[in-house]
């Protein structure tokens, strides 16, 4: 899921992890959320970060569907206006994990595990 201000912003679903980033990169362009949410608040823009947690579902039968993220994730998550990226420590694969820690480090954004 991408999270911002305290809102969800995307939950992942068919369309997968790069789809629903770049889902979350249309609907932050300039406006549109704020038109999409009108609860007194300010809206989410490209300035304000926010968040993409990429986790094991509960019950994900591992030897199937084990999660992932790595370079392009990043970039991705650049290009969506996000500050970075939080992952479930131990459940999630970091593919080319040198290659996305230096990703991360050249967009300026945090990868954490949690």
């Amino acid at each position: 899921m991408v999270v911002a201000q305290k809102r969800v912003l995307a939950v992942e679903a068919a369309e997968g992890t790069d789809n629903m980033i770049r889902r979350v990169a249309v609907l932050r362009r300039p406006g549109l959320i704020g038109r999409l949410l009108r609860h007194g608040r300010p809206p989410v823009s490209e300035q304000e970060g926010g968040v993409l947690v990429k986790a094991a579902k509960p019950g994900q039968d591992f030897r199937a569907d084990l999660p992932g993220i790595g370079p392009r994730t990043v970039r991705l998550a650049k290009r969506a206006g996000l500050a970075g990226i939080a992952i479930e420590a131990g459940n999630v694969l970091v593919l080319e994990r040198e290659a996305t820690i230096a990703a991360a480090d050249a967009a300026n954004l945090f990868l954490v595990g949690v």
